[in-house]
């Protein structure tokens, strides 16, 4: 996550928990979220490693991370931290019946004494950060107890760096207290010496996210299948409220030009599901719900995905992807997932948090400024085999070059971890 990212406000929180269920499919509740990271649980959890993950792309990333130390290291405890509701409950969902050696907690505020509550109950004798979060408190103190700080998939914009130069006599403690960094790549490495990183403590790692293997196929993939009837399947990906009616207006137009696609939709916040399927529904569309498939109907036309921790599988039902947040002003959610599914992309022009991936992914992405223009790329894709042949060829490349990078980034953390053999 970005620095300036970092610092979510209540309304954020607020909206990303707005459902309020604790089922997994939900986000966690919001105020007992804010209680729990401003007043840790007091109680010893000892761990030998702390992972912090802000929310769900980082909290994927910090499974695998998870995953692969625990093969390596099988004794290794660790405790697996996040700070959205959307993160923690991804957390609760990924470890579901507890898993021997990993604890989840909540990420203490990056306040003095919550901070100090966290590490004097946890004692952990390695921090690992996943991608930037540059928290000044929590880095400070860390720093005071000699504790080791690894930046895992380091990442780093143009923007933060300038932000970050501009506030340097606050951040600079933070930055010394950073003992290495696993750069996604050379410009992210590049960055991170320039806000002032010794050179020696960065190494190129490549992005754990493009070294995954492919999801398996959804449990509902024959279900979208038989909903769809032949037609193509167009997954509308993490859509913000502000663009579900461009999604809509992108169907009617492509149907308008002779081409009848089912789309799959998934909204971004969990708060939205069923606010969604009213819009869907006043506006006469046949609907099916991920969570109610006794209510099938033949007729649908399209799918709500209306869980978390799908997304990345139901990728693989689809012929062609929209992006969402990338329409609205967000910058653009995880373009990866459809890429790894071997899918074109059609993006809006919102494109600031992904626009290295873009440009790496060559041919496999389509920008689109609105509705008509979506539906014209969309109806090409479509059509054509070839160009849909090239694009999977293009993603391909996105991910072959960072082969290896969860494999170096766990050797970093067992490195760095005092008495480790």
């Amino acid at each position: 996550m970005e620095i300036a990212d970092n610092f979510l406000s209540f309304r954020e929180l607020w909206l990303e928990s707005s459902s309020g269920s604790e089922d997994s499919s939900a986000a966690a509740p919001l105020f007992p979220l804010l209680r729990e990271r401003l007043f840790p649980p007091p109680g010893p959890s000892p761990a030998d490693i702390w992972i912090q993950a802000v929310s769900v792309g980082e909290v994927e990333i910090a499974a695998t991370l998870v995953a692969e130390i625990r093969a390596l290291r099988p004794a290794t405890s660790i405790v697996v931290t996040s700070t959205t509701p959307a993160g923690v409950a991804l957390l609760r969902r990924r470890y579901a019946g507890g898993t021997p050696g990993v604890a989840l907690r909540a990420c203490p505020l990056d306040l003095g004494p919550p901070v100090r509550r966290f590490l004097d109950a946890v004692t952990p004798r390695l921090l690992v950060l996943v991608e930037t979060e540059l928290w000044p408190v929590t880095l400070g103190e860390a720093a005071r107890r000699g504790l080791p700080v690894l930046v895992v998939n380091g990442r780093l914009s143009e923007r933060s760096v300038s932000r970050l130069r501009l506030f340097k006599p606050l951040v600079s403690r933070a930055i010394g207290a950073l003992t290495h960094v696993a750069a996604r790549s050379a410009r992210d490495a590049e960055r991170f010496e320039a806000i002032g990183v010794p050179g020696e403590r960065i190494a190129v790692a490549g992005d754990l996210k493009l070294d995954r293997e492919p999801p398996a196929p959804p449990s509902f993939a024959a279900r979208v299948h038989a909903l769809a009837r032949g037609r193509p399947v167009v997954v509308a990906g993490s859509i913000a409220d502000e663009e579900v009616d461009l999604v809509l207006e992108t169907r009617r137009r492509l149907a308008g030009a002779g081409t009848d696609a089912f789309f799959l939709l998934a909204p971004r916040r969990p708060g939205s599901f069923d606010h969604v399927a009213r819009r869907l529904e006043a506006g006469q569309v046949a609907l099916a719900r991920r969570t109610a498939p006794e209510a099938d109907r033949t007729g649908a036309d399209v799918f709500l995905l209306d869980t978390l921790g799908e997304l990345a599988g139901a990728y693989l039902t689809g012929r062609a992807a929209l992006l969402g947040g990338t329409w609205a002003p967000r910058g653009g959610h995880n373009v990866l997932e459809p890429l790894r599914a071997g899918l074109a992309v059609v993006h809006g022009p919102s494109t600031s948090n992904i626009r290295e991936s873009l440009e790496l992914a060559g041919e496999a992405t389509i920008e689109a400024k609105d509705a008509p223009g979506a539906a014209a790329a969309l109806g090409r894709i479509l059509a054509d085999e070839e160009l849909r042949r090239r694009a999977a060829a293009a993603a391909a490349m996105l991910f072959a070059g960072h082969a290896g990078a969860t494999r170096r980034a766990t050797q970093a953390a067992l490195d760095l971890l005092p008495g480790s053999a």
